[in-house]
């Protein structure tokens, strides 16, 4: 397998090793999935009081248990992903 980089799609200028010992390609931004020292806050509350809420940051992230749906707030609604 290789990766192949259009001219408009800036190369990588290092590899990082996760602590997972997984290889990947640093671009000299940190996001949220790899900001060293990071704490992931997930709330919880039911299916109903979830979709009620608004004002809530971009990536809020929610465990619904009545409904066994993990919802994240993009900005303007929430989207859901589910166990099945």
């Amino acid at each position: 397998m290789s990766l192949t980089f259009v001219s408009d799609v800036l190369e990588p200028s290092n590899i990082v090793q996760l602590p997972s010992r997984f290889r990947r390609p640093a671009f000299g931004e940190l996001y949220g999935f790899d900001a060293i020292g990071g704490t992931l806050r997930a709330y919880y509350d039911t299916q109903a009081n979830i979709e009620a809420r608004s004002g809530e940051p971009v990536g809020a992230l929610y465990y619904a248990y009545d409904s066994d749906r993990l919802y994240v707030y993009d900005g303007s609604d929430w989207q859901y992903y589910t166990s099945t």
